[in-house]
């Protein structure tokens, strides 16, 4: 199975640095609303204005805005602010881009199990952006954005048990992993795909 750079992996799961990881109900209060609304200490109100801002929605698209707001909803601990904080260092987007500071927020938001972020987390180990690569730390972060029910790591997961990276080659697993992973998330998904070349090469005592 061909390797990806981490470009490559988020492009195959939908995550390209120039795609939103997030989307703004069109139906929420306007901007000076929710502005009144976190300063009045509505402890959602910052990751709402920050997603306004980064996305452009009822006010012109404005990253530095974003990361302000990002980030005292970060610092308050909302996990989807962390989230979006590193996404916003990690592209560069508002701020000096910074793998090490994306990292640092990436794993404040796993560690409070955000799928999203320990999902990106085995992505940054499995292609050594910004750490030591470590396949075992990938599968380690893949599996509990999995037990999480997130179809990309449940992808990303099964490709390990496939060749038997990180973990001990378990094709069973892989298998398994794999299908629960395109029922999830059927839509462009490589996962059924992968699951069918396996299957053809597994012995008849592992099928």
């Amino acid at each position: 199975m061909k390797r990806l750079t981490i470009a490559g992996m988020l492009c195959v799961l939908g995550l390209c640095c120039n795609a939103p990881l997030m989307a703004v109900n069109k139906t929420e209060p306007s901007v000076q609303a929710t502005t009144n609304a976190a300063r009045k200490g509505d402890a959602a109100a910052p990751l709402r204005l920050g997603e306004m801002y980064d996305l452009g929605e009822g006010v012109p698209q404005d990253y530095k805005e974003a990361v302000k707001w990002y980030r005292l909803s970060a610092d308050q601990g909302n996990p989807a602010a962390r989230f979006a904080l590193a996404k916003m260092y990690k592209n560069g987007d508002g701020v000096a881009k910074d793998i090490q500071a994306a990292i640092k927020w990436y794993r404040l938001a796993a560690e409070q199990d955000y799928a999203m972020a320990q999902l990106l987390l085995g992505v940054l180990y499995e292609s050594g952006t910004g750490v030591k690569a470590s396949a075992g730390e990938a599968a380690r972060w893949y599996r509990l954005a999995a037990n999480g029910d997130n179809p990309h790591a449940q992808l990303l997961l099964a490709n390990l048990y496939n060749v038997g990276q990180g973990v001990a080659r378990d094709p069973l697993a892989a298998y398994a992993l794999y299908t629960v992973s395109a029922e999830r998330e059927p839509r462009g998904n490589p996962a059924a795909g992968h699951r069918t070349e396996l299957a053809r090469g597994m012995s008849a005592e592992e099928a």
